[in-house]
């Protein structure tokens, strides 16, 4: 639509394939994925994982060029008298890639594993954050 071009709307999806976009896996198989929030404020973005009960040495965080992979290998006790029928809250092997625009300032992205919850922090870049606008006085 043009008339929403000029005014500068952007959609979500827009903003999301400007920053960074998921890379699915392929279909053909199957791996529970934990849900994920995306935030944006004016500095950074910010991905939050759901995934209780792990150990942050349980998670690894690659960045290959503009590739972010968020991946969990857990050896997972299993208890011999019981067998799963359906098992679907205990994901125990995960991968999830998001590739990263240049407006990311890849060497500032860190992550912390708190109560469950995996976040990721990425900043742009200082020219990539939209500054306020001002009136410039005549000298």
């Amino acid at each position: 639509s043009q008339m929403n071009r000029t005014h500068g709307y952007r959609t979500y999806s827009d903003l999301l394939n400007d920053m960074f976009t998921e890379e699915r896996t392929s279909s053909n198989h199957f791996i529970a994925n934990p849900p994920a929030n995306i935030l944006e404020s004016e500095s950074d973005f910010r991905i939050e994982l759901a995934a209780p009960g792990f150990e942050k040495s349980d998670f690894r965080i690659d960045l290959d060029k503009k590739l972010l992979t968020i991946s969990l290998e857990k050896k997972m006790d299993e208890n011999e008298d019981e067998k799963y029928n359906l098992k679907e809250f205990n994901f125990n092997s995960f991968n999830r890639s998001f590739r990263i625009s240049d407006k990311i300032d890849t060497e500032k992205i860190n992550a912390v594993y708190k109560n469950g919850l995996l976040q990721l922090t990425l900043p742009k870049r200082e020219e990539a954050i939209e500054k306020p606008a001002r009136e410039i006085k005549i000298s």
